[in-house]
């Protein structure tokens, strides 16, 4: 990497900018805590799941990350987000690298 790249990855240190991010463009947050009863397979859904929600539509991931992600998939494709005629990019994409094993 030269100095004028930047990355940026997934990490705990993401997770409050993400809900920030969803806080300033109008969506109410919380969180559904894990039953009682539920056993605690996941760690990482160990406080519950997260969820954002506006305009009469909920969103429900496991991390602020993937909140995000779903919502900007909804801000993006609209109620009719899933499309039966999309490219299979993530075949495609596995395919690049590992071939067609």
């Amino acid at each position: 990497m030269t100095n004028n790249d930047f990355r940026l990855g997934d990490a705990a240190n993401t997770h409050n900018p993400a809900l920030i991010t969803l806080k300033e463009n109008g969506y109410e947050l919380g969180i559904y805590p894990p039953d009682e009863d539920e056993e605690k397979v996941d760690v990482s859904h160990e406080i519950g799941f997260w969820w954002a929600k506006k305009q009469g539509h909920e969103f429900i991931a496991g991390d602020p990350l993937s909140l995000l992600g779903l919502v900007y998939i909804w801000e993006h494709r609209g109620d009719n987000w899933r499309n039966d005629d999309d490219i299979d990019m993530l075949d495609q994409l596995l395919t690049e690298v590992y071939g067609d094993e």
